[in-house]
């Protein structure tokens, strides 16, 4: 009898015992290992001292905010094939771009959306301060886990906006745009001419006024008149008289423009007059002649102003008939036969040139 209490209690302490040791929890199964990191932080390049200093202190602040962490080198930056910071829920990268701090965040969403974050911390901010640095880092991946909604996939559309009224349109008349008339830059020459003959028919000099008006791609159209010339022919044996001349012209042009010298070619046509008066040696009345003239030459401006220039040409004009011009029955000059115009003055634009 006695035995077998003995065996029931042997039982009894056994199956206690292996009660309390099913019911005591494996302290090893205690401890949840994660499978990554929460927070990857990408370690700084090492040459740079604040970089470096400012991820250890990102790493700190993580600690103390009961982040799990770790340190991760990434040769080809954060978004490069190699790198698996994007494994973690959120990865924090510091570089330099362009000489200033850069902190760059990645955060993997729990609705699947995976954000990136970027800034730049100029020095005058704190960039070169490892103690901002992690702060802002710090705070950066907490704006984004406490601004972003969780449940973007879910929300429901608003509700469509109510109708508004009909409303009667009128159709306005757009007015005719007004074409501003085109402003002809009219230019006016005024200088000094120098005309002169052949056999005998000297230079001489008188002022002579000029009109431009340019039309387009370099063409213009031009007169001009000059007079009156003086000039004394003749000698002691011939005798001699005095000579008048004075013509008008008018025609085209054509111009290029280099920046603010501009060659010209001018043709032109018109009348050409001539006066001869008689001397007391002649003993010659006064005689006048008019005659068709064809002029052709060449000029140059130089603009020293949008305003204004100095112009110089040269022509040389024929006319028909020629004018002989005799005294005391010999030859003493002729007109027209070439004669030889030359000028130079001042050109004033009365508009834009």
């Amino acid at each position: 009898m006695r035995a077998s209490r003995c065996g029931w209690a042997v039982l009894a302490a056994a199956a206690l015992c292996a009660h309390v040791a099913a019911a005591a929890p494996d302290p090893r199964a205690a401890v949840a290992v994660p499978a990554v990191s929460k927070v990857t932080v990408v370690e700084p390049p090492a040459g740079d001292r604040v970089l470096v200093e400012a991820g250890l202190r990102i790493r700190a602040e993580l600690d103390a905010a009961g982040l799990s962490n770790r340190a991760l080198t990434c040769a080809g930056g954060v978004a490069s094939e190699s790198c698996d910071a994007t494994a973690s829920a959120a990865a924090i990268a510091l570089s330099r771009q362009d000489g200033l701090a850069t902190i760059r965040v990645i955060a993997s969403l729990p609705d699947g959306y995976e954000l990136h974050r970027l800034i730049h911390v100029p020095p005058a901010a704190g960039g070169d301060d490892p103690q901002v640095l992690a702060v802002r880092a710090v705070e950066l991946l907490r704006d984004i886990y406490l601004d972003v909604p969780r449940e973007i996939a879910h929300r429901e559309a608003p509700p469509p906006a109510p109708a508004p009224p009909p409303t009667v349109a009128i159709a306005a008349v757009a007015p005719e745009p007004v074409v501003p008339l085109e402003r002809t830059p009219m230019r006016v020459f005024l200088g000094a001419a120098v005309l002169g003959g052949r056999r005998g028919l000297g230079p001489a000099i008188a002022p002579v006024l000029g009109v431009t008006v340019p039309l387009r791609y370099g063409f213009a159209l031009a007169g001009e008149t000059a007079g009156p010339f003086s000039r004394l022919v003749g000698d002691v044996d011939t005798g001699t008289a005095a000579t008048t001349q004075a013509l008008v012209a008018a025609g085209g042009r054509f111009e290029i423009s280099f920046g603010p010298i501009s060659p010209f070619l001018a043709l032109a046509g018109g009348v050409h007059f001539i006066r001869v008066e008689g001397t007391p040696s002649a003993s010659k009345d006064s005689e006048s002649a008019w005659a068709p003239l064809f002029a052709i030459g060449t000029g140059i401006s130089v603009w020293f102003r949008r305003w204004l220039a100095a112009t110089a040409q040269v022509e040389t004009f024929y006319t028909q008939p020629m004018t002989d011009i005799r005294v005391g029955g010999m030859l003493v000059g002729r007109a027209g036969g070439p004669s030889l115009l030359a000028q130079v003055g001042l050109s004033v634009s009365l508009g834009e040139r």
